[in-house]
């Protein structure tokens, strides 16, 4: 993976994504800087030589947190992303029982997800603008999720 391709396609896409996306397209891309910053922070030294238990929780906990928002969401995208995720975390257990480490594997299945992530997130972003002006709305939330949210406030 190229580690400045990535770069440049994450500022690009979080700066869309936050300016023009639904309230669920904007949670999803901060649970993804959240995550990149925390992936950063618990990196070994020499990455994917071993097993990697700092980024395998990092992985766990934005995997829980897209199927929490798939579940919520009045999206279709967050259900593709978390399955992507949910592989990229049975990826993570099965090089962890390999015979012996295959750093280079360990590293390229890692980083595959890193791109249909960023891509899915500006789907689901243009989509959301596509129904914004066919229809003039497109509802965040699905009607279960809208029922337990508290009433907004009066003004």
């Amino acid at each position: 993976m190229n580690v400045w391709l990535f770069l440049a396609l994450l500022g690009t896409v979080s700066v869309w994504t936050l300016w023009r996306g639904g309230a669920p397209e904007r949670i999803a891309m901060l649970a993804i800087l959240v995550a990149v910053v925390a992936t950063l922070a618990v990196v070994s030294d020499r990455p994917f030589a071993d097993r990697e238990t700092g980024i395998f929780a990092v992985d766990l906990v934005l995997t829980l947190a897209f199927c929490t928002l798939a579940m919520l969401a009045e999206r279709f995208w967050p259900i593709w992303l978390s399955a992507i995720l949910i592989v990229g975390l049975m990826l993570h257990l099965a090089i962890w029982y390999a015979p012996r480490p295959y750093r280079e594997v360990y590293l390229i299945l890692h980083a595959m997800s890193a791109y249909p992530t960023l891509l899915l997130i500006l789907a689901g972003t243009l989509r959301h603008r596509h129904r914004l002006r066919r229809d003039g709305h497109d509802p965040a939330w699905s009607r279960t999720a809208r029922r337990k949210m508290p009433p907004a406030p009066a003004a």
